[in-house]
């Protein structure tokens, strides 16, 4: 009988999320999301990635985002070690680059291979050009709001990817004007001539560009949620 470590089904799951060196629980099996931005496919692995993601993609300073990454390789005194995989890389819109682990649970410095595997990760990142950063299930839970309201926002996008959006996002635009912030019922009210799913789309777009900012990570996606423009 096969164990859980060598488990057909699991290392099936972990060859098609890319994870084949940190031996993280993955509790479940593989997510598959879209991202706005193109529509590209991406799996996951593990309900924690899977929440990361909607994290990620609904954090406001957060602009590009990397997933499914190639493994980057390590050095420690000055030898070859094994390569580590990055969960997702984001880039913000001030410049910055994190490369990120997502776990349950941070690595323990105290604890020597924690420590190693540390190491390697800060030295992994810093080839590309990033800081490490570890993302938690209570970071993650503490960004629930956030979680739940990009899965709706997102959904909403999805709903008409392969539409054009061109013309109500400049419609879009054009009402949510200078400082001053509008909901999104009385956009939806102002816009009652289009289709309300494209316009829902179209402002879905607009938060993951950064062009529209709103409420998100206070309250819940509804007709109350208030958007204002990135820059009047």
């Amino acid at each position: 009988m096969a164990t859980q470590g060598t488990s057909p089904a699991r290392a099936q799951r972990r060859r098609a999320a890319g994870n084949l060196i940190d031996n993280r629980d993955v509790r479940s099996g593989i997510w598959i999301v879209h991202a706005i931005d193109g529509g590209r496919r991406i799996p996951l692995l593990g309900d924690l990635r899977h929440e990361h993601f909607y994290f990620a993609e609904g954090d406001p300073k957060v602009g590009l985002t990397e997933y499914v990454l190639a493994p980057t390789a390590t050095t420690l005194d000055g030898v070859s070690d094994k390569p580590v995989r990055f969960d997702c890389v984001v880039t913000t819109l001030e410049g910055s680059r994190y490369c990120r682990r997502v776990a349950e649970r941070s690595l323990d410095p105290a604890v020597d291979s924690d420590a190693r595997l540390i190491e390697r990760y800060t030295g992994a990142a810093r080839r590309l050009g990033g800081t490490f950063e570890e993302v938690t299930a209570a970071q993650l839970g503490a960004a629930s709001v956030r979680v739940s309201n990009w899965v709706r926002v997102m959904g909403a996008y999805l709903r008409c990817r392969g539409r054009s959006l061109g013309v109500i996002e400049a419609l879009v635009m054009a009402h949510v004007v200078g400082d001053s912030a509008t909901t999104l019922g009385d956009l939806l009210n102002r816009l009652s001539d289009q289709p309300p799913a494209l316009v829902l789309a179209s402002v879905a777009q607009l938060l993951r560009r950064r062009q529209l900012c709103s409420d998100l990570d206070e309250r819940a996606w509804s007709r109350h949620s208030l958007l204002w423009r990135t820059e009047p």
